[in-house]
């Protein structure tokens, strides 16, 4: 009779006109959900934190669909409990199963959900428990119905990093951020062949993923040039998680290089979930970690025309108008204990060139 939807328990609660600002990835699909449910009707459909629902308001009458984190969800008793996983969330239970953590908060977690919502396939030796893939398509019919009001301007500003262990002054770990709204920011994004324009999810775990497509986008022709393909990269975070997460691994991530692109730029949460779905329904391609899973589940079933996820070696899949142009992703070995313990040290450089020329693809239509 009710549906509670639950997002990242933030102690602020949401107050009108930001019912679309999102902070994690998985929150775009909290309000596609929403909207979804708003238009097929049925039963109350609420978005709250149920850290702090009342006893009172538990029932079996009740279903809770929670896209937070794995190790932030609350299950309700009584009610029957569905938990949305996305990439992170399985390497979060890959990196408890290598540590040898039986009794690991997500592994708690996910044993008290009646049913598991996934983005893909889903290892049963992670998921251990009923599962079944969530349906984009429905989801992403409704995705007009988000509201714009809820937008707000974003920080952001253009690569320019200095990283790797040589940088012990720190220099331009704290540069000028700039302030503008995403809609003007991607105006020349509006139609696709204006501006090449790929778009890529980041957050401070899955940030190493991304380095060698950095550096190969750094590469095309014209990346440095007003007129050449943007890389926008959307990083669920705070500008200091974002050093925090080059300081972590400076060797994965960038390879200790002094990195500047004009035509990469950060920016950094909340956005709104309607800007980011009207940039994705107008891109040349999209860009994210084998530990995402978001982005690429929503660029797939809104046909995006180029696709590229990296993996934690260096090696990356690729498609374009739905043809596969890479297979590099070994996926059944992803969440095995060597290669977790790998992702801190550099990936392999041997498929740059092929990256190149996939990234070229994705921008021009042509490649090397």
């Amino acid at each position: 009779e009710r549906v509670l939807l639950s997002g990242h328990p933030w102690p602020v609660a949401r107050v009108p006109g930001s019912i679309s600002t999102v902070f994690q990835p998985k929150e775009i699909l909290l309000e596609l959900t929403q909207a979804w449910l708003g238009a097929v009707g049925g039963p109350a459909v609420q978005v709250a934190n149920p850290h702090f629902m009342r006893i009172a308001d538990w029932s079996d009458k009740l279903a809770v669909l929670h896209f937070s984190a794995l190790d932030l969800s609350c299950p309700v008793p009584l009610a029957r409990n569905l938990q949305v996983l996305d990439g992170e969330d399985l390497l979060g239970l890959a990196e408890e199963r290598r540590l040898g953590d039986r009794a690991g908060l997500r592994r708690q977690r996910i044993g008290l959900m009646d049913h598991v919502l996934g983005l893909g396939p889903l290892p049963a030796a992670l998921v251990g428990a009923a599962a079944s893939l969530l349906a984009l398509g429905p989801l992403l019919a409704h995705a007009a119905r988000l509201p714009t009001e809820g937008a707000r301007p974003v920080q952001w500003y253009a690569c320019d990093i200095e990283t790797g262990p040589y940088n012990f002054l720190y220099l331009k770990r704290q540069p000028k951020l700039r302030t503008t709204h995403v809609r003007v920011l991607l105006e020349t994004a509006k139609t696709r062949g204006a501006r090449p324009t790929l778009m890529a999810f980041a957050t401070p775990w899955s940030l190493g993923e991304l380095g060698p497509v950095l550096r190969a986008f750094a590469a095309l022709p014209g990346a440095a040039e007003e007129s050449g393909p943007l890389l926008q990269v959307f990083f669920f975070g705070t500008p200091e998680e974002l050093w925090e997460a080059l300081a972590e691994r400076p060797q994965a991530s960038f390879f200790g290089d002094n990195f500047r692109c004009p035509g990469i730029r950060f920016l950094f949460a909340p956005f709104a979930a309607r800007d980011l779905l009207d940039l994705l329904a107008t891109a040349a391609g999209s860009v994210e970690s084998c530990y995402g899973g978001v982005l690429d589940a929503l660029a797939s079933a809104a046909q995006v025309p180029a696709r590229l996820v990296l993996g934690p070696d260096g090696g990356f899949d690729a498609w374009r108008d739905g043809q596969a142009m890479a297979s590099g992703i070994a996926w059944e070995t992803i969440h095995a204990a060597d290669t977790l313990a790998g992702r801190r040290l550099k990936s392999d450089r041997g498929q740059e060139r092929q990256l190149l020329a996939a990234l070229e693809v994705m921008t021009n239509g042509t490649g090397a």
